[in-house]
């Protein structure tokens, strides 16, 4: 059974708002499997992603891969100029929820982690790393299956699940659609943005509420000078919100043209090892529990103790984090999401197993 942390804790200002932006990526990416969803349930929906097998899963029962009883969803974005897979997993967190209580909990990871492989690297490369053949092409699971390894080591836990996203294939989508609506919080401006040539172009947004085209949009989402890796990701979650808005509009689901398009650029966009039918559960069971609870999370950064930023040339690999108990000692991180995830009496004394 779940034991539940104090949620009514006051929590520090930025931890709130880092806590913002990872609850509404993890639930605009489930919002984004009902989109998906639903285009199953339109009449033109069903002739297109026909076999009668795929209807199948819908219908049947189907059961969600759990992990102590809870259910755990590793969501991996990836930075990329080019339109395959390849490229850095700047974000990187896991998802964790109980089916019965709810009880819902995020684990961020920092893309300069540092771990080894065996050599020293920052975390986010790990997928680039173990996809990577010898021929120079790309294997996108063996770079999934690397960095989900490596990110159950640190954690101490199973994840069954796991969801890449590529914003570099939202242009299309986006520009599919006829744009997306998206407020800007602030006017933003810069002239090194890289372009997918590898050379740098000025880009700007002013302040307020504007369509986007795939273009625009993908700038908005990956542009990072003057701010934090925690603000560009706000801005991804609004990009994908935008999207799953779009794509829920009534008008959109009477075209069939666009509809055909959609589910091709988007299954080109989001990979994930959940089967429509485990998707329809989660969905299921989401309504079932109603509204959640404050999300809890942990995020590895020095703010939570656990890890701390050494001198840039201490590594050779520039700005990294490491656990304060030394570089592969994971045992306080590991009963920290124990804690997280199961509550004050879980046991924080021995090392988890994943």
């Amino acid at each position: 059974m779940n034991r539940y942390i104090d949620l009514d804790a006051p929590k520090p200002k930025k931890r709130s708002r880092r806590r913002r932006w990872l609850v509404g990526i993890l639930v605009s990416l489930l919002l984004l499997g009902g989109g998906l969803f639903a285009l199953s349930r339109t009449p033109f929906g069903q002739n297109l992603l026909a076999p009668v097998s795929f209807f199948a899963q819908l219908v049947k029962p189907v059961s969600l891969t759990e992990v102590d009883g809870r259910v755990n969803v590793l969501v991996l974005g990836v930075d990329t100029r080019s339109s395959g897979w390849s490229g850095l997993t700047d974000t990187i967190l896991v998802g964790s929820i109980s089916t019965l209580e709810g009880d819902p909990a995020l684990v961020s990871i920092p893309r300069d982690f540092m771990v080894r492989i065996p050599s020293r690297v920052k975390i986010n490369t790990v997928y680039s790393y173990g996809g990577t053949q010898k021929d120079g092409k790309f294997d996108i699971q063996k770079g999934l299956d690397s960095s989900k390894a490596k990110i159950e080591e640190v954690l101490g836990i199973k994840i069954p699940y796991w969801v890449v996203v590529n914003f570099e294939g939202f242009r299309e989508v986006i520009d599919t659609l006829g744009g997306i609506s998206v407020t800007v919080d602030s006017n933003y401006s810069s002239c090194s943005y890289p372009t997918s040539d590898y050379k740098y172009k000025c880009i700007s947004f002013k302040a307020g509420t504007q369509t986007m085209n795939g273009e625009k949009a993908l700038e908005f989402a990956r542009y990072r000078n003057g701010s934090d890796d925690f603000d560009r990701a706000r801005r991804q979650q609004k990009v994908i919100t935008a999207v799953k808005d779009k794509i829920m509009s009534s008008n959109l689901l009477l075209d069939p043209g666009k509809l055909s398009n959609l589910y091709q650029q988007i299954s080109a966009a989001v990979k994930t090892n959940a089967s429509f039918g485990e998707i329809k559960r989660a969905l299921e069971i989401g309504a079932k529990l109603g509204d959640l609870p404050q999300i809890k999370n942990l995020i590895l950064d020095p703010d939570s103790g656990l890890v701390f930023h050494p001198k840039d040339s201490l590594y050779g690999i520039g700005y990294v984090i490491v656990p304060k108990e030394g570089e592969t000692s994971y045992a306080k991180i590991q009963a920290a999401v124990r804690k997280l995830l199961f509550g004050s009496g879980a046991d924080s004394t021995s090392e988890a197993q994943p």
